[in-house]
C-alpha cells in the first residue's frame, strides 16, 4: 500500500478492513502512520518528494515533463516509493522487468530526447511542440468529431446517452434525508489530519445542514450530531448553511484522528464518512463504481 489509506479511502469502511484481514500478508509504506499502517504486517518509511530525484508530470498530457531532483538526502532508513518497488520486483525474482537502481529508470525514461536525468536536469523542462486548434483540422475523438454532449459511444454499448443521475435508493420513514459528501478544503483525501496548522482552522469534521431541517431535528450550530445510514453510523459536527437543500446533508470526507493513536487505529470509525456507504451493489452499470452518494440517511442531534 502505497499513497494511499483504503480504511478511511474506500466505500465501505468495515469491509475494507474485514479483507484486509484476510491477507496472509499487508505491508504499507507510509510518511505517517494512518489506520491502514496500523493494521499492515510491516510498515517501511518512505521518503517525500524532495528527497529523490524524480520527474515532474511524466504520464500526464501537458506536454512537457520537469527536472524535480532532490534537495536533501532522506533521513534514516526512508526510501523513495519507486526504489521500494524496483527494489521489491528484483527481490521477488522479477530482476529483468526492473533496473539496477532508480537512476537507470530515469535515464531510460529521458532517453528518447537525446538527454540523460542529470541533462534534464540542467535544462529544466522538456516541452514538445505546442500546437492550438488541432481539432479544426481533425475534430474532436468522438465518432462525430464533435464534442458529445449526448454520447454515441454510450448509445451504441447500450447504456444511456445522458447522463441520469439517481439516489441509490429512495429516502423513506427511517431515513428521510439525502447524504453526499465533499473533501474539506483544508485537506487532501485523508492526508494531513496530523498537521497541527491545518487542524487550527478545522479542528473537527462537520455535516452541512440546511437551518430549516435542522430546526425540525432540534439541531443547532456547533452541536454534535450523528448521521446513519443503513450502513452505519457517524458523529460530526452541525454547520448550519442554506447552500444544501432542505432534504440533502454534506459530510466531511477522509477524517480519521491521528491523535488518538493506534490502539483505536486512530480514531477511524468515529468520522469516517465511508462507514455510510458500501461495496456492495449496485455498481454503475459502465464503471462498476459504487455509490458514494445521493445515500438515504437519518440525522439525530446527540447529548452534550
Amino acid at each position: 500500500v502505497q499513497g494511499t489509506n483504503p480504511m478511511v479511502s474506500y466505500a465501505g469502511s468495515e469491509q475494507v478492513y474485514q479483507a484486509l484481514m484476510k491477507l496472509d500478508f499487508l505491508m504499507a509504506a507510509d510518511l505517517f502512520m494512518t489506520p491502514t499502517a496500523a493494521v499492515a504486517d510491516l510498515v517501511l518509511p518512505a521518503a517525500t518528494n524532495m528527497e529523490f530525484n524524480e520527474i515532474g508530470n511524466f504520464g500526464s498530457p501537458h506536454g512537457y515533463i520537469m527536472a524535480r531532483p532532490k534537495i536533501v538526502d532522506p533521513p534514516g532508513e526512508c526510501w523513495a516509493d519507486i526504489k521500494i518497488i524496483n527494489e521489491l520486483g528484483k527481490r521477488l525474482g522479477l530482476g529483468q522487468y526492473f533496473w539496477d537502481d532508480v537512476e537507470a529508470c530515469l535515464d531510460q525514461i529521458v532517453a528518447p530526447s537525446g538527454l540523460d536525468y542529470a541533462g534534464l536536469c540542467e535544462q529544466g523542462v522538456l516541452s514538445g511542440e505546442k500546437r492550438y486548434y488541432k481539432y479544426k483540422d481533425k475534430g474532436f475523438r468522438t465518432p462525430s468529431g464533435k464534442v458529445e454532449l449526448y454520447s454515441s459511444i454510450m448509445e451504441k454499448g447500450g447504456y444511456q446517452a445522458l447522463p441520469t443521475p439517481g439516489p441509490v435508493s429512495d429516502p423513506d420513514e427511517t431515513y428521510p434525508l439525502m447524504m453526499t459528501s465533499a473533501k474539506p478544503q483544508f485537506f487532501f483525501h485523508s492526508g494531513y489530519r496530523h498537521l497541527e496548522s491545518l487542524r487550527r482552522r478545522q479542528g473537527e469534521p462537520s455535516v452541512v445542514i440546511n437551518p430549516e431541517t435542522a430546526g425540525q431535528y432540534g439541531i443547532a450550530q456547533g452541536d454534535r450530531v450523528a448521521i446513519s445510514t443503513k450502513n452505519g453510523s457517524v458523529q460530526m459536527t452541525a454547520a448550519l448553511s442554506d447552500s444544501v437543500h432542505p432534504r440533502a446533508v454534506m459530510a466531511d470526507y477522509g477524517w480519521w484522528f491521528p491523535e488518538e493513536g493506534p490502539s483505536s487505529l486512530y480514531g477511524w470509525k468515529t468520522s469516517n464518512v465511508n462507514f455510510l456507504t458500501s461495496g456492495d451493489p449496485p455498481y454503475d452499470p459502465v464503471l462498476g463504481t459504487t455509490a458514494m452518494r445521493a445515500i438515504p440517511c437519518l440525522i439525530e442531534k446527540q447529548p452534550s
